[in-house]
């Protein structure tokens, strides 16, 4: 909460998670394991489905691939299985016997306000079914840090979405059109959870094309 009024607070370490099994647990990197660490704070049920979104994923094991490759080095096919979007999502389901289903999304700047959209969209369609969102990027290493962003930043957010209920406000969404610079996607995520965690009544931020406002019902 201190956090969301504007004052500092420090970065959360620790080892990996104790929700995945040793054998998993070893293939976590750093980005996986804050992901896991923050959504294990969360009581998530059984039947929920989850949403992961990062822009980037897990660049550093990209990095290294394409280092590989680069100096005519085996590629580790472990490595690979564990780069592609979905591998966090897929090692959470696995540590959680989750059969739900899961969805992971990478939409350039506005992956974490895209998470929230098909978050939304399976409440529309499964509303018994509660949606565990996690978004978890982290900055990008030399020589990619020169395309990234400059407020992009390494943090990690897990929620658990549920349908709209009668002792909860809701949280609408409008979209007017705009031309103005994107917003980087850690940005976004940081901006929304402030709206959260505070008193304000709106958040704004924008895209190349549209101004997404998030208000209190």
């Amino acid at each position: 909460m201190a956090w969301a009024l504007g004052s500092s607070v420090t970065a959360e370490t620790g080892s990996s998670p104790a929700v995945l099994p040793p054998m998993l647990r070893r293939r976590v990197t750093p980005l996986g394991q804050m992901a896991f660490r923050t959504a294990c704070k969360l009581s998530v049920p059984e039947r929920a489905r989850f949403i992961f979104c990062s822009r980037h994923g897990e660049f550093q094991r990209t990095l290294g691939i394409l280092t590989a490759l680069a100096t005519g080095a085996a590629v580790s096919p472990a490595e690979f299985s564990l780069s592609v979007h979905n591998a966090l999502a897929g090692l959470l389901s696995i540590a959680w016997r989750n059969t739900a289903g899961h969805t992971t999304i990478a939409a350039g700047a506005d992956s974490f306000r895209s998470a929230l959209i098909e978050a939304a969209s399976c409440l529309m369609e499964y509303p018994e079914e509660p949606v565990l969102l996690v978004y978890c990027d982290d900055r990008l290493p030399q020589p990619y840090d020169e395309l990234a962003d400059s407020d992009e930043t390494g943090f990690a957010i897990a929620m658990l979405l549920t349908s709209p209920r009668h002792d909860f406000n809701d949280v609408i969404l409008e979209l007017t059109p705009r031309n103005a610079a994107a917003e980087s996607a850690s940005g976004q995520a940081l901006a929304f959870l402030r709206f959260l965690l505070s008193d304000r009544n709106e958040e704004r931020s924008d895209n190349e094309h549209l101004r997404w406002r998030w208000r209190n019902a």
